[in-house]
């Protein structure tokens, strides 16, 4: 994917629209009134290229909102108040599917938990998906979400359903900025039809 600047480009598109604006003012608008009317186009044009800048930032519709991509312990879980639970609620918060967790690599046992799935909207969504991905080993589950699909714009389901992309990423495509622009429900529509179609196969992981 190319590496498109969306914020120059926005920039310079604003900049060079407010200056044929007020080059045809010139022409058909008396002098006395060019002053308020250049004022209030100065207005307008700051405010624009404040809210393309914040569209800039690959944020979606949540500027500098990003997805850790750590694994925590329970009780770092706790420690940096990602969830109101308690260490005991969260782990069978795991086992019933309300969020998931991972078993830390060289391992046989224990548990760490995606730090991504206590980022708001995430806890109240993520549910319905783990239904669809019940039975999955954690690690199978932890691939799918922050694997990048085709099917979704090259997007992992985390990033859709979070609505913000990984700190990882560098960048957004627009077309990817306005899918993670979409409503909570039509973001949690698309990744369940997603996880329903595959079960985190076939994509690269990005986090």
């Amino acid at each position: 994917m190319g590496s498109f600047d969306q914020r120059a480009y926005s920039r310079r598109l604003v900049e060079r629209f407010n200056a044929a604006v007020s080059a045809r003012l010139a022409a058909s608008v008396p002098r006395a009134a060019r002053g308020a009317l250049a004022a209030i186009a100065n207005e307008a044009l700051a405010d624009s290229i404040a809210a393309l800048d914040v569209a800039g930032t690959g944020a979606g519709a949540d500027a500098g909102r990003s997805l850790p991509v750590a694994r925590l312990s329970a009780a770092e879980v706790l420690a940096e108040g990602r969830t109101a639970m308690s260490q005991a609620t969260l782990y069978r918060a795991a086992d019933s599917g309300r969020c998931y967790s991972v078993t830390p690599g060289g391992r046989s046992i224990g548990k760490e938990f995606p730090a991504w799935q206590f980022v708001e909207p995430v806890p109240e969504l993520i549910p319905a998906v783990l239904t669809c991905l019940a039975g999955q080993p954690g690690s199978e589950v932890h691939a799918f979400w922050v694997s990048a699909a085709d099917a979704l714009n090259e997007l992992a389901p985390a990033e859709l359903l979070a609505g913000c992309g990984f700190e990882t990423r560098a960048t957004l495509h627009p077309s990817q900025q306005a899918l993670l622009a979409l409503p909570s429900a039509a973001r949690l529509k698309k990744v369940l039809e997603f996880a329903q179609q595959q079960a985190g196969g076939g994509a690269d992981v990005i986090a």
